[in-house]
């Protein structure tokens, strides 16, 4: 009789196993289909360029939702239209905050696939971009130390971030601050302890917060 109930619980057991969900590792490089545009796609960094940095975000968060490529031409075509709505709307297109990024992608391109969220650590960002959506991260410019920043860089900066590596502990970004920005890396801990809200230019008190663009 014993034998049987080894045999029955043995069987039961394969059949729970065989039910029960399974739990996939998450992925330890991801690299998303973003296309890249500098905030100066013809190379003049004056104004209003210089301070394009939201604008390209926008213009290339709205590409990738819409798998559609992007051109020197058209991105600075689409950031002259961004600037032109925002001064409409707020009187300003400098310096803009995360939430209205986002709101530029629901008004000016049709997105509903986008919504914005306050984080607590790189996992949440790694966790987004292995399920497929692209990240605009508003960040304390200065606090990236990117080597081809005009010194000292930036108060506040926008980017993409389109994919990350594990193995060399980095996220990967389309930084348009810099014409070799088309995936730069960023070491994982510098760039989350970066990202910081614009927050009335009290940059270093923003939140972390970011966009999320995709279903």
């Amino acid at each position: 009789m014993w034998l049987w109930r080894v045999i029955f619980f043995f069987f039961l057991g394969a059949v729970f196993a065989m039910d029960a969900p399974q739990v996939r590792a998450a992925p330890a490089f991801v690299l998303l289909d973003a296309p890249f545009t500098s905030q100066a796609p013809f190379g003049n960094w004056a104004s209003p360029w210089q301070d394009f940095c939201e604008e390209a975000s926008v213009v290339m968060a709205a590409h990738f939702l819409k798998k559609l490529p992007l051109s020197p031409h058209i991105a600075d075509l689409q950031m002259r239209i961004i600037k032109q709505y925002e001064e409409l709307m707020w009187g300003r297109s400098k310096d803009t905050t995360v939430e209205e990024a986002a709101l530029v992608l629901r008004v000016l391109y049709g997105a509903e696939e986008v919504e914005t969220r306050t984080i607590s650590s790189s996992e949440d960002i790694k966790r987004e971009l292995a399920a497929g959506r692209l990240i605009i991260a508003p960040v304390a410019g200065r606090l990236l130390k990117n080597p081809y920043f005009v010194p000292p860089g930036p108060v506040y900066h926008m980017v993409v971030i389109k994919g990350f590596d594990d193995a060399r502990g980095v996220f990967i970004t389309n930084d348009p601050g810099t014409r070799r920005g088309n995936g730069f890396m960023y070491k994982q801990s510098l760039l989350f302890e970066a990202i910081h809200d614009w927050n009335g230019g009290e940059v270093m008190r923003g939140e972390k917060k970011i966009a999320v663009v995709g279903r």
